[in-house]
């Protein structure tokens, strides 16, 4: 087995080796569970003291000589169910950390398919956005994202404008967009300039998406003042931009 799988509950590398050869020898001495586990023998007694303090091995009566054996690998998911529920009475706090103070940084960067996909999510929860986007690039490279935010904002009622390029492709993208996500949608052409990839303003956020060939990513802002500021600056190209679609 793999010690991997008992180092991603908590377990040390080296208690992990004990632990298995423990298990695969029954019981045995401290010498045999070392050279089983490949470990040196006062590490394999230090850790075999700290399994025993957890219950994870016993004790076995021998007269003069020591000797262990692993208890049943039943504790270990009671261990991890356990962990699990002081994490959970813990996670509040640790959010609360994560707000932290008025003007902390809060910058992630997410790689790949599923980091843009995970952003794309989190719009479906928005109550308003703000969108400059090359959407046929999106529809294209995003197709399934691309339908589940419009039925998002159809069902949830979520406020949306787009800034869109001004050309066909981008144009049939907003349509079909439009067709789904209804009244609470509306789109306006850029008066000049290209505009590539991704942009998405909601709530204190603001997400810069890179769709375009091999090198995903989105670049997550978390912070109010500079939503806020973007926000202003979207506004002022929404008054310049052509309309097209909604109000």
């Amino acid at each position: 087995m793999d010690v991997r799988a008992l180092i991603s509950i908590g377990f040390e590398e080296k208690e992990a080796k004990i632990y298995l050869a423990a298990l695969n020898l029954g019981v045995s001495s401290v010498q045999k569970i070392a050279e089983k586990a490949e470990v040196k023998r006062p590490t394999a007694y230090l850790y075999i003291q700290k399994l025993l303090s957890t219950g994870l091995l016993q004790k076995i009566p021998g007269g003069k000589k020591e000797y262990y054996a692993a208890s049943d690998p039943d504790l270990l998911k009671e261990r991890f169910v356990d962990n699990f529920k002081l994490f959970q009475t813990h996670l509040p706090e640790l959010k609360n950390l994560y707000r932290g103070f008025a003007g902390k940084l809060k910058i992630r960067v997410l790689e790949g398919e599923k980091g843009l996909e995970e952003v794309y999510a989190t719009l479906c929860k928005a109550n308003h956005i703000s969108f400059i986007a090359d959407l046929s690039s999106i529809e294209k490279n995003f197709y399934e994202p691309f339908n589940k935010i419009s039925q998002a904002i159809a069902e949830n009622e979520i406020q949306t404008r787009e800034i869109i390029p001004n050309n066909e492709e981008a144009k049939n993208s907003s349509r079909r967009f439009s067709a789904i996500a209804g009244k609470f949608y509306s789109s306006r052409i850029a008066v000049s300039g290209p505009i590539y990839n991704d942009c998405a303003i909601y709530g204190d956020t603001v997400a810069f998406f890179r769709i375009n060939e091999f090198n995903l990513f989105v670049i997550l802002i978390e912070e109010p003042t500079i939503a806020a500021t973007l926000e202003t600056l979207f506004h002022l190209a929404w008054q310049s931009a052509t309309p097209f679609i909604g109000k």
